[in-house]
């Protein structure tokens, strides 16, 4: 999202409303040092307008030779030619239907010596910039990259721009620190680039506003790009952007395009099964997805940087970018509806199994069976609460349904303990005695049914008498 009058077709378009981040662009020039560097980012990131700006404003101590792959390119005589056009010529991209010129064939042999003599005959040191790299398909041009890439001459420089890591070999550049990586997380925007944003795109939001659209988007430049533009002209920014979430057609549309659907009908099923909860693990994962090997393709996911993002050093939890959780769970009530129900048992029983009480209770709610919720929230209200998660509890319930405590005299109990940490002890008698009538209207069989042994929630009743005293 950087200034500059070149279109692109994979990244967000340049247009009015967009910021010049110069501190981007330096980080380009210092990464440039390096024999290679990598741009490695999602689909939105603002790769290729970041190369497009920095190509733009080059000086003519250098020549930029900017070859764009397009889809699924497989030919790689046609990638080899327009490589050459680029150092040679104007830029160009590769057009999957016009046979580039000339159009002799190349062997193998002779393919790296063509493209590092074109490199020996500028005057200016070259700087090729491949984008789209991961939509090359060749395994044979891959290979020649990776050997040219190997024996490039000092004074050139090569940038990969891909959604994912290049397939190739790049550990010996690595060990030479002759090489530089830009990830999602430089080219992430941050709220103050956000606020400006927003500035030059004429939006007022107030500072809530903005940072709540910061942490929606996670600094996406193509999520805060389709914000922007639906934001022009609404009514109320601020109800938008409170709103403003995956389920926005816009993003939707984006995300279904570039990343759903260009993952495999497996990988598809696992993301929206899955989606429902906020992290997860391999074996999590396996029992929402009905199927084992969803680590491996957590895991390919996170690599290939598809908007799933690992939440330890072990890369054995994941999660989900936010606007894509919010646009797969949407996909799952729309195609699968009939499953979520049991998908959210599943998910409780197996949070309740590894000991996450909140996340049990969560699921268990969103299953539609607030009464069994209310049970374990009472029987774990008093660790829950000694572990400090009296927040957590509060949230739990403002999601029962209105009322629920008069029929029931576990939600009372909970409702009770929250107020009594709060230092609420009127509120918190009242619950108590609504949840004391409760049991004196139950029949004492019933009641033994229920509660072989009286709920943890009860040790409440004696902290609220003691402080009443």
């Amino acid at each position: 999202m950087v200034r500059t009058a070149h279109p692109t077709s994979t990244d967000v378009s340049p247009t009015r409303g967009l910021i010049d981040r110069e501190g981007l662009l330096q980080v380009l020039d210092r990464a440039v040092t390096k024999r290679v560097t990598v741009i490695s980012a999602p689909p939105g990131s603002g790769k290729t307008s970041l190369l497009r700006a920095w190509a733009d404003r080059s000086t003519n101590l250098r020549r930029v030779a900017f070859v764009s792959v397009d889809r699924d390119q497989q030919n790689a005589q046609r990638f080899w030619w327009a490589v050459l056009d680029a150092i040679r010529g104007p830029a160009r991209r590769i057009d999957p239907e016009t046979p580039p010129v000339p159009t002799a064939a190349l062997d193998d042999d002779q393919v790296v010596e063509r493209i590092l003599s074109a490199v020996a005959e500028q005057v200016e040191p070259v700087v090729l910039i491949i984008d789209d790299l991961h939509e090359l398909r060749s395994a044979d041009a891959l290979r020649q990259l990776e050997q040219l890439l190997g024996i490039l001459p000092s004074s050139a420089r090569v940038v990969l721009s891909s959604r994912r890591d290049p397939a190739i070999r790049l550990h010996q550049l690595r060990l030479a620190d002759e090489i530089a990586e830009i990830r999602a997380v430089n080219l992430q925007f941050t709220e103050r680039e956000t606020r400006q944003l927003l500035a030059v795109s004429e939006l007022g939001l107030s500072d809530a506003g903005v940072a709540a659209l910061y942490q929606r988007t996670e600094g996406w430049a193509a999520g805060l790009r389709l914000a922007v533009i639906s934001l022009s002209g609404h009514p109320d920014p601020e109800r938008f952007v409170a709103e403003f979430s995956g389920t926005d057609r816009a993003v939707g549309e984006y995300l279904m395009a570039e990343m759903l659907e260009r993952q495999p009908s497996e990988v598809q099923n696992m993301l929206l099964r899955t989606s429902l909860v906020d992290r997860m693990n391999g074996e999590l994962a396996d029992l929402l997805a009905g199927r084992a090997g969803s680590e491996k393709m957590l895991l390919e996911l996170e690599e290939a940087n598809a908007f799933v993002v690992s939440l330890d050093a072990q890369r054995s939890w994941f999660r989900y970018h936010q606007l894509l959780a919010d646009f797969l769970r949407l996909e799952l009530r729309r195609t699968l509806a009939d499953q979520v129900p049991d998908l959210n048992r599943r998910a409780a029983r197996w949070f309740a199994e590894h000991g996450d009480i909140v996340e049990a209770v969560r699921h268990t709610l969103a299953a539609g069976d607030w009464p069994d919720a209310a049970r374990m929230l009472a029987d774990h209200l008093f660790s829950l609460t000694l572990d400090g998660q009296e927040g957590a509890i509060g949230a739990l319930l403002r999601s029962f349904p209105g009322g629920a405590s008069v029929d029931h005299p576990d939600l009372a109990l909970a409702r009770a303990a929250t107020q009594l940490a709060q230092g609420r002890l009127e509120d918190a008698a009242v619950q108590l005695a609504l949840a004391e009538s409760h049991v004196q209207d139950t029949p004492p069989a019933a009641l033994a049914s229920r509660w072989p042994s009286p709920p943890c929630g009860w040790r409440w009743r004696d902290v609220a008498v003691s402080s009443r005293k």
